[in-house]
């Protein structure tokens, strides 16, 4: 019996070659807020470079990490169940669109009937991708706001008036 306490059973041959491969992680520091210099102050050559101060090269080398912030799980939640509503929306406006059809056609050529159709069935897919891409540098309240706006005025009014059974 062994003694020297490594449990055989809790480790594989090789588990130290992966410690080894294994990156060293850096707790994260706020990066340093820098006030925009004016462009018609003029540069001083002769002043002290900090360049040399070993407290700015800590500070530099925090700085350096240009890892993207995630979506906290609130907004990705939020972003999921307003996706799920422009989905449904889109869903709506096909069963709609579909059921006002053969009442309009007499008011309307089927061509522009049909583009008309079209366009409001890929509006809520067209709002949504458009929202996240407009505002991908946004907080994410905004990104918020703009889809719940977006999702009160597309609303499948013809799917929402005739309950769906005009399709049916």
């Amino acid at each position: 019996m062994r003694s020297d306490g490594d449990d055989d059973a809790l480790s594989w041959d090789g588990d130290d070659a992966l410690e080894a491969r294994r990156p060293e992680m850096r707790p994260r520091r706020p990066q340093p807020q820098e006030t925009p210099r004016p462009a018609s102050a003029p540069k001083h050559e002769d002043a002290p470079s900090t360049a040399s101060d070993p407290s700015t090269e800590q500070a530099t080398d925090a700085g350096t990490d240009d890892e993207p912030q995630g979506l906290s799980t609130v907004t990705l939640v939020t972003l999921g169940i307003l996706g799920g509503v422009y989905l449904l929306y889109t869903v709506g406006w096909v069963i709609g669109g579909v059921g006002m059809q053969a009442p309009v056609m007499f008011t309307l050529p089927a061509f522009l009937y049909q583009a008309a159709l079209w366009l409001a069935v890929l509006a809520p897919a067209l709002w949504f991708i458009a929202v996240l891409v407009v505002t991908r540098g946004a907080k994410d309240w905004v990104r918020i706001v703009w889809l719940i706006a977006g999702a009160a005025l597309l609303v499948p009014w013809p799917f929402v008036v005739s309950g769906g059974g005009a399709a049916l």
